[in-house]
């Protein structure tokens, strides 16, 4: 703080104490008074920033310790009710989107309709798009990713659209034993 600004402060506190003074009010009064206006007129002058985290310290965060895209989408998944949260069903969604339009099918165009039933199934989008996208829904998407990918070679074992997701071969969402 600057002397200027607690000159000006001490100089309020004197002023209300001669003018406490003049209107008769007793010494301890007119102290205690003049102490009040001299606290008030400091508080008055401090700086606040408007965003509270400028003056905060920066704490360093570990890299494997920051919340990551996968961290929260897997956080998305609720394995008690069998849901998947609306994070990991749009990421999903888009990159099945994507898969699809690649191969020329748009899930937006009613007219495609037929060649995208044919390529992920006849629910698979509907399921995606509504509420209430279960875990099972997002492991079907998943497998349809993965046999839409352009460099998928014959080696891989993938699931066809009707094929339970246990079947491809890669670790499923959904426990299936809980204790």
């Amino acid at each position: 703080m600057r002397w200027g600004r607690t000159v000006t402060a001490s100089a309020a506190g004197v002023i209300a104490a001669l003018v406490l003074t003049g209107f008769g009010f007793t010494w301890p009064f007119v102290i205690g008074w003049s102490l009040v206006v001299v606290a008030l007129a400091l508080l008055a002058q401090l700086v606040v920033p408007l965003e509270p985290g400028v003056d905060a310290p920066h704490i360093p965060v570990e890299p494997d310790r920051r919340p990551t895209e996968i961290s929260r989408m897997a956080w998305a998944l609720n394995t008690h009710t069998g849901l998947a949260g609306t994070q990991i069903t749009r990421r999903v969604r888009e990159t099945l989107r994507k898969r699809l339009q690649r191969r020329g099918a748009d899930p937006s165009d009613p007219a495609k309709r037929s060649e995208i039933v044919a390529l992920i199934g006849p629910d698979l989008w509907a399921r995606l798009e509504g509420p209430g996208t279960t875990i099972v829904d997002i492991e079907r998407a998943l497998d349809v990713i993965d046999a839409l990918n352009p460099a998928h070679s014959a080696e891989t074992t993938t699931a066809t659209p009707g094929t339970p997701p246990s079947s491809t071969g890669r670790a499923s969402l959904l426990p299936r034993h809980r204790r």
